[in-house]
């Protein structure tokens, strides 16, 4: 168990008043129809620097989505996806159908802060969301540093940081789900990874028969108390044509209810990144 848990600090465990708009939020200043390779090189640097050095993510807005289909939305992720990162091999188009889609996560109730587990080999590195529609209410995008939680337990809780360097099953009852295995916090590389999600730790640890013992339940509750701090969350909410980039091992994200039209659901296409 590590003892020695020392405060990450610096840009990277930011709280919503020292984070200011110009550091996560970049509008297109210019109109690009056919999106070549230099205009978008370009963009992608900046938004390498944003998720890899602070703050853990970006929203890039103005993307020309309005009329396109669904294999030009596709490439759009995939190609501007490729210049940040490696894209997992996955069908990008993702639409959220509200009250009728049976999974979680992708219906119209509030959705918790986690971080996404992803597929084999693991959690990806980054998220991207694309919105080409939005709800006709709520869907907030809700957004906290995973390093300031971090630091904030180590200040109010040191004897329970130490659990979170642990294990957890992140799963819900398959042998693949079982090898997902990893702690919350994980130093390598002079850096932390954070990893989180209750909601699959629970299942995880039920599922493979290890129920969670009183010292990892109650650092989940301080973690999850944390959470609750409005001083903690950057709020926003997506319009069509904003991408949403996530550093998946820094920032964990959530979203509140929403209300949509029937007729024109709230539509996101999602991509992930190593």
């Amino acid at each position: 168990m590590v003892t020695n848990a020392t405060p990450i600090g610096g840009p990277t465990a930011w709280t919503r008043s020292t984070l200011r708009e110009q550091d996560w939020l970049h509008h297109i200043s210019q109109p690009l129809p056919e999106l070549g390779i230099p205009a978008l090189t370009l963009l992608a640097k900046k938004a390498k620097a944003a998720l890899e050095e602070s703050p853990g993510l970006m929203v890039i807005r103005g993307w020309p989505v309005e009329g396109r289909s669904e294999e030009q939305i596709d490439l759009l992720c995939y190609t501007f996806g490729s210049l940040i990162g490696a894209p997992r091999a996955q069908k990008t188009g993702l639409v959220t159908t509200g009250a009728n889609q049976p999974r979680r996560g992708m219906d119209d109730r509030g959705l918790a802060f986690h971080t996404d587990r992803g597929g084999p080999p693991g959690p990806p590195h980054l998220v991207g969301l694309l919105c080409l529609r939005a709800a006709v209410r709520g869907g907030e995008s809700l957004m906290v540093s995973g390093h300031a939680v971090h630091d904030r337990l180590l200040e109010e809780c040191p004897d329970l940081l130490p659990e979170l360097y642990e294990d957890f099953h992140f799963g819900a009852g398959t042998v693949t789900d079982f090898d997902r295995v990893y702690p919350v916090f994980t130093r390598y590389a002079g850096r932390v990874r954070v990893q989180y999600n209750r909601h699959w730790i629970e299942r995880g640890q039920e599922a493979a028969g290890k129920p969670l013992a009183p010292s990892a339940v109650a650092a989940l509750d301080a973690f999850d108390e944390i959470l609750t701090d409005p001083d903690l969350v950057l709020r926003f909410s997506l319009r069509p044509g904003d991408l949403l980039l996530v550093n998946n091992d820094v920032v964990l994200h959530g979203r509140t209810a929403f209300t949509e039209d029937p007729r024109a659901r709230r539509r996101l296409a999602r991509i992930w990144l190593d």
